[in-house]
C-alpha cells in the first residue's frame, strides 16, 4: 500500500522500457520521494542532545574548580561536587565539540550539491555571519559588564558610560562564537576546494566499505599522539590569544 501511494505522488508507473534498463539506472518512485521528503529525525535528536550537553558543560565550568570563565562561583570551589563537575567537563571536552563539527561537515557536500556554490555560500553567510556580527558588536560587550560588577583586581574604576565606551574596542571578541566562525571558515574553504577541483567528486559505491577496527585504532592512536605533542607546547589552561580556543580541539 505504501508503494502505491508513493507511486501515485510521483506520477505514472515506470514504462516498460525501464524493465530493460540496468538495475543501477532504474530508480523506484518510492526511492525518489523518500530522497526528497525524508528527514533524519535521529540527527535532530542528536543535535539537540549535544546542545543540551553544551549548556550543562558550561554550568559545570561555573561551579567547577580551577577553570576561568565569564562567571565562577567561588563558594563551591573546594567541594566534592566541584571536583565531580570538573571530571564531567573534562570528559565532555574530549569529544562533544568534535561531534558537532562532524555533524556539520557530514551534511555539507549534500547541501552544496543541492544549492550550488553561490546559494550555499549566501546561506552560510546569513546563518553564521549574522550571529557572529551580533555577538561581537552587541552581545559580547554586554556580557563583559559583569567584569565590572564583581571584585576584580585588574579593574579599579567603577563602571561608567564614559569608561565603558573607552573600553568597548577591547571588549570585542568572538567568545563562544569561535565555533560558528570556524564553521564559516570551513564552509568558505569547502566552496573554494569544490571550485578549484571543478566539482570532481568520486562517485560513492552502492555499499561503501566500513572502516576496519585496525584503521579506527590507528587513527585513535595517531590523534592521541598529536594531542600529546600539542599539549607539551600549549598545556591545558595556558591562554593563547587567537580567535579559536585550543581547549576545544582534540
Amino acid at each position: 500500500m505504501a508503494e502505491v501511494a508513493l507511486t501515485t505522488r510521483e506520477g505514472s508507473p515506470a514504462s516498460e522500457n525501464a524493465a530493460t534498463m540496468p538495475p543501477s539506472t532504474v530508480q523506484h518512485p518510492a526511492e525518489r520521494v523518500i530522497a526528497k521528503t525524508a528527514r533524519l529525525f535521529f540527527i535532530d535528536h542528536l543535535r539537540a542532545a549535544l546542545v543540551i550537553l553544551v549548556v550543562l558543560h558550561h554550568v559545570a565550568v561555573i561551579y567547577g574548580e580551577g577553570t576561568a570563565f565569564y562567571y565562577v562561583d567561588p563558594a563551591n570551589r573546594e567541594s566534592l561536587t566541584s571536583l565531580l563537575l570538573v571530571v564531567f567537563a573534562l570528559a565532555n571536552q574530549a569529544w562533544f565539540m568534535g561531534a558537532l563539527f562532524l555533524l556539520a561537515g557530514y551534511f555539507t557536500p549534500g547541501s552544496y550539491d543541492r544549492k550550488g556554490a553561490g546559494a550555499f555560500l549566501k546561506d552560510r553567510l546569513l546563518r553564521l555571519g549574522i550571529p557572529i556580527i551580533l555577538w561581537v558588536f552587541v552581545l559580547g560587550p554586554i556580557t563583559s559588564i559583569g567584569l565590572y560588577l564583581e571584585p576584580n583586581p585588574r579593574i579599579a574604576e567603577p563602571l561608567t558610560w564614559q569608561h565603558y565606551r573607552q573600553a568597548y574596542p577591547y571588549l570585542l571578541g568572538l567568545g563562544p562564537l569561535w565555533f560558528v566562525a570556524l564553521l564559516l571558515i570551513f564552509s568558505v574553504g569547502y566552496v573554494a576546494w569544490r571550485l578549484v577541483t571543478g566539482n570532481r567528486i568520486s562517485p560513492a559505491p552502492n555499499q561503501p566499505a566500513q572502516p576496519t577496527m585496525r584503521a579506527i585504532g590507528l587513527f585513535a592512536l595517531s590523534l592521541a599522539l598529536v594531542s600529546y605533542l600539542f599539549r607539551t607546547i600549549v598545556p591545558l589552561g595556558q591562554s593563547v590569544h587567537l580567535f579559536v580556543d585550543f581547549l576545544d580541539f582534540p
